[in-house]
Parts: structure tokens; C-alpha cells; sequence
């Protein structure tokens, strides 16, 4: 099982679970998948609240890095960049719940969430640059989330955000015990929103979320262009990604 949509609270509650060990990484099988179950999700009429978790030690190492290739690079990001607008635009709250290590392509799945609740110990990256490319996603995204000199950072070298860090800086709501994710969720959304009409919660989220979700949609259109008409054709646009799948240093040509 690759992933899955359970319901609770009277189905006041839907969490979507990422399954796919042992990193939950999002290739563009599974992001089809998700894609369907956010559809299926945002159908639901008595739906208040959408957590996206994961099994596993960590959320998700990120999104195929085979997939990044030329061959294939084009589809990935139409299948990301599908995903992350089903989300940024769901039609109710979302919560993402994570723990471990959120990287890339799971950052961006949790960026594009409007709430994030995090175990401690969890980490944040963005590293694609580390491998000679940058995010699509996390480049349209972190400029809502973060100051901008701190989303530059991540961007551009590519470290470590810590849960506690993201928490000083608001980007996360709720740091949780280790082992205490899905329980501090549970309790925080039966106290906080499934008290709350559905219809109104739905209203609310589209007069918060609607205009940004629009905007977010097309820099992220405009970055994915980029990506593939001006990144791929670098040779060091695919040196990074060619030199981890051979396990050797990138020899960078800066071209």
C-alpha cells in the first residue's frame, strides 16, 4: 500500500497517510495516488479537517531522484507541481503531521498545507541545490511561510531546519513529544474544529487560501517552465543527479 484515506470524528476528520517505506519517497506513481485521494477527500461535505501524515521513522526523504533526469524530469514536476496545487488549493483545512526527515519533495507537500504540526526531532530541507538543481515548489511556496532571508538560506545552501527552529520562526504550529504526533492532532482538531460547521469552515478557507492559492499555482507554473527550459539544459542541471545515482562527487562546470 502506497497510500491511504481513513475517516473519523463522524468524517469530520480524513487523514491521508503516506505508506510507501522505507522513505515515502514521491515518485510520480505515488503522487498520482495522492492526487486521486485529495480528490476523493474534497468531496467529502461533512470533511472539517485533512491531515497528511506518513509511516515510518520520517515523513519523506523527497521526491525521486532518478525521476529528476531529462527523460523523465518533465512528468515529475507535472506530477508534483499537481499535487502541491490540489493541496495549496484544497477546498478545507489542512494539517500536515510530521516526523523525522522532511526533504524536497515532502517539504513541499507540507509547505503547501495550511497547517503544520511536527514531532520533535523532525527536520526541514530543501536540498535539492546540493544537487545542482532548485525547488520548483518550496521557491514558489516559502515566500508566504518564512522571512525572506531565512527561506534564501534554506534555498540556496540547502541545511537543516530543525522542528524547534521552524516553531520560533511560525512556520510550524505544534511541536509535539516524541511519539506524540498523531495523539496531539487528534486532540487539537476535536477541540479546535470539529466543533465548527463544515459549509462555514469551507467559506473561511476559501476567503484565507483562495487568492494565494491562485498565485502560488502560477509561480509555480513559471518555475517548473524554468526548470525545464533553462536548468536541464546546464550541464550541471543534471550533473548533481547523475553523481549521487553513481555515488561520486558532481564535477561542477558552472555551465
Amino acid at each position: 500500500m502506497s497510500a491511504r484515506l481513513e475517516s473519523a470524528e463522524g468524517g469530520g476528520l480524513l487523514t491521508l497517510t503516506l505508506d510507501a517505506p522505507p522513505g515515502n519517497v514521491l515518485d510520480i506513481e505515488l503522487c498520482g495516488v495522492l492526487s486521486g485521494l485529495l480528490e476523493e477527500a474534497a468531496a467529502k461535505p461533512d470533511a472539517k479537517l485533512l491531515v497528511v501524515r506518513a509511516e515510518g521513522k520520517h515523513f519523506s526523504f523527497g521526491a525521486s531522484v532518478e525521476e529528476h533526469l531529462p527523460d523523465k524530469a518533465e512528468a515529475m514536476l507535472a506530477a508534483m507541481g499537481g499535487l502541491v496545487g490540489r493541496l495549496a488549493s484544497f477546498p478545507y483545512p489542512t494539517l500536515a503531521a510530521v516526523q523525522g526527515r522532511c526533504l524536497g519533495g515532502g517539504f513541499e507537500l507540507a509547505l503547501a498545507c495550511g497547517l503544520l504540526f511536527a514531532e520533535e526531532g523532525a527536520v526541514f530541507a530543501a536540498p535539492e541545490i546540493k544537487l545542482g538543481v532548485f525547488a520548483p515548489a518550496a521557491s514558489a511556496l516559502l515566500v508566504d511561510r518564512l522571512p525572506r532571508g531565512l527561506a534564501e538560506e534554506l534555498l540556496f545552501t540547502g541545511r537543516d531546519l530543525s522542528a524547534d527552529e521552524a516553531r520560533a520562526w511560525g512556520l510550524v504550529n505544534r511541536v509535539s513529544a516524541k511519539g506524540g504526533l498523531d495523539g496531539a492532532v487528534a486532540d487539537w482538531a476535536k477541540e479546535q474544529l470539529m466543533p465548527h460547521s463544515a459549509a462555514s469552515l469551507r467559506q473561511a478557507t476559501a476567503a484565507w487560501r483562495g487568492a494565494w492559492a491562485a498565485a502560488a499555482k502560477e509561480r509555480l507554473q513559471r518555475l517548473e517552465r524554468q526548470y525545464v527550459e533553462e536548468l536541464l539544459p546546464l550541464h550541471d542541471g543534471t550533473e548533481g543527479i547523475r553523481s549521487f545515482l553513481e555515488k561520486r562527487a558532481p564535477k561542477w562546470e558552472n555551465r
